[in-house]
């Protein structure tokens, strides 16, 4: 028997090329739910928790031994003393006004809680250790000019109980953050290493003086387990918090997300059924001048109809195959194309493999619909006598 597709082939066409591009799209909604996921329970507010010195929980001051203390515990990944000094621009040439020294409070940088930078590149361990992140806007003025630049500043080093001096340190301004929502940081926090605020303390005061931290935060492997280390850092006496703590839980949130998954499986069902069934019936219709060959050397109704159904079969298989190869390119491609584009809005895994389970779905209903759309045309074929099929050659 000659397979003659020629008429059908551009609903075959569209038929690969639709089961790629739901294939695509599906492994781009994917890759961007995966890349979200990820970031929002491994490195956000959500997954640290916040210890402070002062609350009805509290009876320790934090100090560096009790940030080692934190890092022994179960699922901790790191740990952040906070504190803040005073930090003002030295030189008047460079202040951004006549009035405004560019007066900051020195914070340590904390990844997941700082906020984003709108100007400059940060490497993924936060600024260097001398390099300082300032806000976009103060007192009415943009600190914008300063970026990539080296500035000099100035905090207040004590040389005596109630006397102090004013003590120099050069840093380069490497990023501007949006400071239009400001948090507890305070709206002129200027970001610095962990390090480096650590030094600028112990230099800013008495050296018999131990560093005491007034919060600091433990950040936590993953956002499931912020309670349980919660409830050990208060069983050391120290007052908690977190963001986590307050949500009873994340998984109504990615269940909603990944329900954009499950409607592209439905509707590539649903078109798989639309264009399979009228392909599936058209193809059939035009064998039937074939039966009357087969059924006149002697072909069974019963063995006619289960060779079409299995070239059919096959029909559909090589249509799943090809869309499927299609998706799986396209998706390994784009997810990487959206990746490079670093869109806030879809923050795309590159390289991303397709969803497998949608692939095998396609070639398994491809083929199944295809026969099912013949199934009445191959059964009405196989029972028409050989006269009747051939009265028309």
């Amino acid at each position: 028997m000659q397979l003659s597709l020629s008429k059908l082939r551009p609903l075959a066409v569209l038929m690969a090329l639709g089961i790629g591009a739901f294939v695509f799209a599906d492994s781009v909604v994917g890759a961007g739910i995966s890349s979200y996921s990820n970031n929002i329970t491994t490195n956000s507010a959500l997954n640290y928790v916040e210890v402070t010195s002062v609350g009805p929980d509290s009876a320790r001051d934090i100090t560096d031994n009790s940030l080692a203390e934190f890092d022994r515990i179960e699922h901790v990944a790191g740990t952040s003393g906070w504190a803040q000094i005073d930090l003002a621009i030295e030189e008047p040439e460079n202040w951004p006004t006549p009035n405004n020294p560019g007066a900051f409070t020195g914070t340590p940088f904390i990844s997941g809680i700082t906020p984003k930078l709108v100007e400059g590149n940060l490497p993924a361990g936060g600024p260097g250790g001398k390099d300082i992140l300032l806000p976009d806007m103060g007192q009415g003025q943009s600190y914008a000019k300063f970026l990539g630049k080296e500035i000099a500043f100035v905090y207040t080093k004590e040389i005596a109980p109630g006397h102090g001096e004013p003590a120099a340190i050069t840093l380069r301004v490497a990023g501007i953050y949006d400071n239009s929502s400001p948090g507890t940081d305070g709206a002129q926090a200027a970001y610095v290493s962990g390090t480096l605020l650590k030094s600028t303390l112990s230099n800013a005061r008495d050296s018999a003086k131990a560093i005491t931290f007034p919060r600091a935060y433990v950040r936590v492997d993953s956002a499931e387990q912020v309670v349980n280390v919660q409830n050990k850092i208060r069983e050391l006496g120290y007052s908690v918090n977190s963001v986590a703590g307050q949500i009873r839980s994340l998984s109504g949130l990615f269940a909603l997300l990944q329900l954009a998954s499950w409607v592209i499986g439905g509707v590539l069902v649903i078109f798989c059924l639309g264009v399979g069934v009228s392909v599936g019936g058209s193809w059939i219709k035009q064998r039937a001048r074939e039966v009357g060959l087969l059924k006149a050397i002697g072909w069974s109704g019963g063995s006619i109809a289960g060779v079409y159904m299995v070239e059919l079969a096959a029909v559909g298989l090589i249509i799943g195959v090809v869309g499927a190869a299609l998706g799986t390119v396209s998706s390994l491609l784009g997810t990487a194309v959206f990746n490079g584009l670093q869109l806030e809005l879809l923050p795309v895994a590159a390289w991303a493999t397709p969803n497998w389970l949608l692939v095998a779905g396609a070639l398994l209903c491809v083929p199944l619909f295809l026969c099912v759309g013949a199934v009445g045309h191959v059964a009405r074929l196989a029972r028409l006598d050989a006269d009747s099929s051939l009265r028309d050659l």
